[in-house]
């Protein structure tokens, strides 16, 4: 369908924020509510948001990210009705990806059976561990033989591509413990697998548990050590390590978090979602209470928005494209040494040290580089 001027509508991705959770876990920074109460109140928002600007008449979608919070909190019936009166004005693109996130505790065969009569190709699941001490200092409300059981029933489902969530630097873990969860998360042999560090400048709980009781806490070695333990034992059971938090068996890389490292268009409903398109930038009110104010009173809820220059677009190219396995053409990477001094510095201390290579007219980062790699994207914001 063309646009005003006549052009073509390109196809984008979506990713649609469903902020609802049974609680909060230790370790969450995000725009999330426990009250459930306010489900029809918000879908009817989100039914709404598209109409007021947030996503062009006519858009096809090549990838739709429902996200949150817990998808699998949204009773089934009423998720179906918001996707049908979603797509039906913004159709998906043969073969499109439809990704939603899962907690192990509310997977069941009755679900999944639901989820794919609705379309949805693919799932993630927040694992975390298969510890259940582990889970438990997460305050994540299933146990280690709930998340297997739920990985199990999803994957023996046979219609949808599963993600793992593994979490690293967790308060207790180490290498024994940290064996036993890849070791069963193999047995799994889910399609792709996410694995995040414990990030300690977020404000959430164990941060403050972190402050009274660092030595509960591996230590910055000790996080790196299990890292780089993480990419030789997924890489030897044969998964690409694509991404820096990323790994997948051939042919199941995430469609639709590669267009956000890749800067192709992805538009963004809900709560503190965030969306690209060209050179630029939004987000949305991240309160539910402020995104449900400003769409019920006819207002696009966008807290902010803005446009990067050429500059800002090239250092952005270079930051996210390093974070991928195929890296950047070299030239991209001179361009910004040209323009920004101080990060060719830095990159040429990363190639001495061997956290950075040259080949084949590209530049990548090795796994001990995209360990260290803030470093180098700091001087690149």
């Amino acid at each position: 369908m063309p646009d005003r001027r006549g052009d073509p509508v390109p196809a984008t991705g979506l990713y649609v924020h469903l902020p609802f959770c049974a609680s909060r876990c230790s370790y969450c920074t995000f725009t999330v509510t426990t009250r459930r109460e306010l489900i029809p109140r918000y879908l009817a928002a989100l039914e709404r948001e598209p109409g007021l600007g947030s996503l062009p008449e006519g858009t096809r979608l090549a990838t739709v990210y429902l996200g949150g919070g817990t998808p699998s909190q949204i009773p089934a019936p009423a998720l179906a009705r918001f996707l049908d009166r979603l797509l039906a004005r913004h159709p998906l693109l043969p073969g499109a990806e439809v990704t939603a996130e899962a907690n192990p505790e509310d997977v069941t065969a009755e679900l999944l059976a639901a989820w794919a009569a609705l379309g949805i190709t693919r799932l993630s699941i927040g694992v975390q561990s298969f510890e259940d001490a582990e889970l438990a200092v997460l305050d994540r409300r299933h146990d280690a033989a709930r998340a297997e059981a739920a990985a199990r029933l999803a994957l023996e489902a046979g219609r949808f591509a599963v993600n793992l969530d593994l979490m690293l630097a967790v308060p207790g873990q180490d290498r024994p413990s940290l064996g036993r969860t890849l070791s069963k998360l193999l047995g799994l042999g889910p399609h792709h697998v996410s694995v995040y560090l414990l990030e300690m400048d977020k404000p959430h709980r164990l941060r403050a548990l972190h402050a009274r009781a660092p030595e509960r806490f591996p230590g910055e070695d000790a996080a790196a050590e299990a890292y780089l333990h993480v990419h030789d034992v997924l890489t030897g059971a044969g998964y690409e390590h694509y991404e820096v938090s990323n790994f997948a068996r051939p042919g199941h890389r995430s469609r639709h978090n590669l267009r956000y490292w890749l800067r192709e268009p992805v538009h963004a409903l809900g709560a503190a979602a965030h969306g690209q398109a060209g050179n630029r930038r939004w987000a949305n009110l991240d309160t539910v209470s402020g995104y449900l104010d400003a769409v019920e009173s006819g207002t696009r809820p966008v807290a902010w928005e803005n446009r990067l220059s050429a500059l800002e677009a090239l250092a952005e190219e270079v930051m996210l494209g390093l974070r991928l396995a195929e890296g950047v053409a070299e030239g991209r990477c001179e361009a910004a040494a040209r323009a920004i001094p101080a990060f060719g510095e830095t990159l040429e201390a990363f190639s001495g040290l061997g956290y950075a290579e040259a080949d084949g007219g590209r530049v990548r980062l090795t796994p001990r580089g995209w360990l260290v790699s803030n470093e180098l994207f700091a001087e690149l914001v």
